[in-house]
């Protein structure tokens, strides 16, 4: 491609033309290039972000050079894990409103025995804690092991179904 520059010796209708060109074609490479850096920074940030969690959570796994895409993969993956943490965290406090609107009404309407009571608290701390510990355990997992294939054996394993 020729360099088109603004020069007086060009007779005078060609140069607002090609000034023009070569002014718009600079403008294009310059706003690319600023684009293309704004792009590598955000990527090296999250990079950055990203390994000193992975090494507060997973301090066996060594510290690799990371490619953009897996940059880019644990990102999506660890704001994933953000939303369904708040959604757990919901359905846990419904869990346990529910569970002491239900305590409430049975005891109004028919009162418990002491064996009654006991062992609906069983079950309910019984289920709280299986609920902390899955809750604790699957995001390290999860954020540890970004194959595809570990994280739909996950989400299988953690799917509670009331049957």
């Amino acid at each position: 491609m020729a360099s088109y520059e603004c020069n007086r010796d060009f007779p005078v209708e060609i140069i607002p033309s090609s000034c023009a060109r070569h002014s718009i074609k600079c403008r294009k490479i310059i706003v690319e290039k600023i684009r293309r850096d704004r792009i590598s920074n955000s990527i090296e940030e999250l990079r950055t972000l990203l390994q000193t969690n992975q090494t507060n959570q997973c301090p066996e796994q060594p510290s690799a050079r990371l490619e953009k895409a897996d940059i880019l993969e644990m990102a999506v993956q660890f704001l994933r894990e953000q939303a369904s943490s708040k959604s757990n965290e919901s359905y846990q406090s419904g869990f346990s409103h529910c569970l002491q609107e239900t305590l409430r009404h049975l005891s109004l309407h028919a009162p418990l025995q002491p064996a009654e009571r006991e062992q609906i608290k069983r079950f309910y701390v019984h289920q709280r804690t299986s609920m902390h510990t899955r809750l604790s355990t699957e995001p390290r997992a999860q954020f540890c092991m970004p194959s595809k294939r570990h994280s739909t054996l996950r989400v299988r394993k953690s799917l509670w179904r009331p049957w």
